[in-house]
């Protein structure tokens, strides 16, 4: 009796020594966001903007828009007064966002809230991704198991999501989906309660000369910093394209999946666990193989699968070929590059300042692919053509990344 206890002991102690705290952060963050984010576009077109699709697609765009900015303002906010606080924060307000969602009925006031309340979620990928970039040895791999750990609370939600939506207890979709909200706060909760247990990134002391470099008045950045920022600045245009070709149909996706090819919204749920389950793998390996290969050809691998991926559904269409193309996890791919390529390429004391505009650079494309999504899918009566569109926009990325982003070495300037 005595032996198996000791052993049970070991196992959950080993476990813990495998999986650090922020590791587990970054899947139980990922958890609440898969069992509900997906359908939130759904849910906006059939209970808030009653089945418009310019109308979904504002709803949708206008937090993104504000995501823009804030995840800017909170990196560089990370920097002063460090990463911690700021988790702490984003997590709390994510806990109580979904109290708010199930208690309100009102169309308009959960709009507004759900804006407020995603400006100050967005505090937290920047904030960790700067507090990890400090890890200095194997980085690549720390972020690749950080991918694996989001895979897995994506998993972990979408199958739960998937069970919530086969039961469907109310009769009512829409129903059923709200009663999801009190779950997805009682997991946010406990994350926030996790949190307390990170421990704090330094904040990076300035030396005299990089001070000055800093605070020329003729530009934001010296002619030492230029060079290393010129790469990360392309970085951020591909990523802004990439999001912008997907965001044009995925939105818009559990409205195809409904809609035109009939079939049940569970669909989505059950190919998101596929996805994740995938993605878990990928991300982990991704994460090893990163200092193998040249930076570029990974980010030219996303590109052209970016560039595939919606090609290959406005053509063929047939609903077993999607789901097996929705499963594939190539996101995986700058869901661990981008924060390893900034991490190198980037001054520690500005550290959350680029991890903040690289999310940015996200939600700027999510904005834009949204918007035109809306109006592609409104003239047409459609979201089929949208793929195609989301096409055309992943091979200019190809094209961008092919001619202009270049390889650089570590960084060399140290505060």
């Amino acid at each position: 009796m005595n032996s198996g206890a000791s052993a049970y002991h070991r196992f959950f102690r080993s476990l813990r020594e495998q999986i650090k705290t922020d590791e587990l952060l970054y899947a139980l963050f990922h958890f609440p966001m898969a069992f509900t984010s997906p359908f939130i576009g759904w849910y906006f077109f059939f209970g808030l903007s009653e089945r418009d699709f310019i109308g979904s697609g504002l709803i949708i765009a206008i937090p993104y828009f504000f995501l823009i900015f804030s995840t800017g303002i909170f990196g560089r906010l990370s920097d002063k007064i460090g990463s911690k606080n700021l988790v702490l924060i984003s997590l709390g307000a994510l806990s109580l966002s979904f109290l708010f969602y199930f208690l309100i009925q009102d169309k308009l006031l959960f709009f507004l809230t759900y804006i407020g309340f995603n400006i100050v979620v967005s505090a937290f990928i920047p904030s960790l991704n700067r507090l990890i970039s400090f890890y200095t040895e194997e980085r690549e791999k720390k972020f690749g198991k950080l991918g694996m750990m989001a895979s897995i609370g994506f998993l972990l939600g979408s199958m739960l999501a998937s069970i919530v939506f086969q039961l469907n207890i109310s009769g009512n979709f829409i129903e059923t989906f709200r009663t999801m909200f009190p779950i997805a706060m009682i997991i946010s909760f406990v994350t926030f309660l996790l949190a307390f247990r990170l421990k704090e990134a330094p904040l990076p002391k300035i030396d005299l000369s990089t001070q000055n470099s800093l605070s020329n008045s003729n530009s934001s950045f010296s002619l030492e910093i230029k060079p290393l920022m010129r790469p990360v600045f392309i970085l951020f245009i591909l990523i802004a394209l990439i999001n912008a070709s997907s965001s044009i149909y995925v939105n818009f996706f559990s409205i195809f999946v409904q809609d035109e090819l009939k079939h049940d919204i569970s669909f989505i749920a059950i190919a998101n666990s596929v996805a994740t389950l995938l993605g878990a793998f990928a991300t982990y390996f991704v994460g090893r193989s990163m200092n193998k290969l040249k930076r570029k050809y990974f980010v030219l691998l996303a590109s052209i699968l970016y560039t595939a991926f919606p090609l290959c559904i406005f053509v063929f269409r047939d609903p077993v070929i999607i789901f097996i193309l929705y499963c594939l996890p190539f996101y995986a791919i700058l869901f661990v590059l981008a924060p390893i390529y900034i991490s190198e390429n980037s001054l520690e004391s500005r550290r959350g300042q680029v991890m903040g505009l690289y999310v940015g650079s996200q939600y700027l494309g999510l904005t834009v692919g949204t918007i035109l999504g809306a109006i592609i899918a409104s003239i047409n009566g459609l979201v089929s053509p949208n793929f195609l569109v989301g096409s055309i926009i992943g091979f200019l990325a190809i094209i961008i990344c092919f001619f202009y982003f270049k390889e650089t070495s570590e960084q060399t300037l140290i505060n």
